[in-house]
């Protein structure tokens, strides 16, 4: 994001924050005023922010969705016609990886730090035994616009359940040696 961009957003949240303050201080409720227009000032900087990105008003958070979405699609070639795989390599397929996602369902699987558990697929929902979230497939397509990963903080931050996808992701039952 721009410099002057994000000047213009925290003026945003300022100038709400301060007309809350006011109002609040002409109504006696000096604190509430200042929270209202806290409030306002983000809830509005964070729809702008989703529009200017690309995404829809609200934006996405992961771990509600429904749908489970789809991924976007792969970049478009290269000026010449053809993609530059030397620059990045081709995302894995999400529906290749994610049957080897249900393939391997019920067996032990590791976080980094070395908890052991196995998951679960619903749909397009995977549920892991050791959490009461579900991380639908959407998250898996996003992840692997990424992969290979060398640590989780690798993994996307607009990934729900990080540690859960990056220890599916670098598997080697799962990876099969594509990434």
């Amino acid at each position: 994001m721009s410099k002057k961009r994000r000047y213009r957003k925290d003026n945003l949240v300022g100038g709400l924050m301060l007309i809350g303050a006011g109002l609040g201080w002409l109504a006696g409720h000096l604190a509430a005023g200042l929270l209202i227009g806290l409030g306002s000032g983000l809830v509005l900087s964070a729809l702008l922010t989703g529009a200017e990105d690309g995404e829809p008003a609200g934006g996405e958070s992961g771990a509600g969705e429904a749908d489970g979405g789809e991924a976007s699609p792969a970049a478009a070639p290269a000026e010449g016609g053809e993609a530059s795989e030397a620059a990045k390599p081709a995302t894995p397929d999400i529906e290749v990886v994610w049957a080897r996602i249900l393939a391997h369902q019920g067996q032990v699987f590791h976080q980094v730090k070395g908890q052991a558990f196995t998951y679960e697929v619903s749909g397009d929902a995977l549920i892991p035994s050791t959490a009461s979230a579900k991380i639908y497939k959407s998250q898996f397509a996003k992840a692997l616009e990424a992969v290979p990963f060398s640590r989780v903080s690798d993994v996307p931050r607009n990934v729900f359940g990080p540690s859960y996808v990056y220890a599916i992701l670098m598997d080697p039952r799962i990876r099969n040696g594509d990434w």
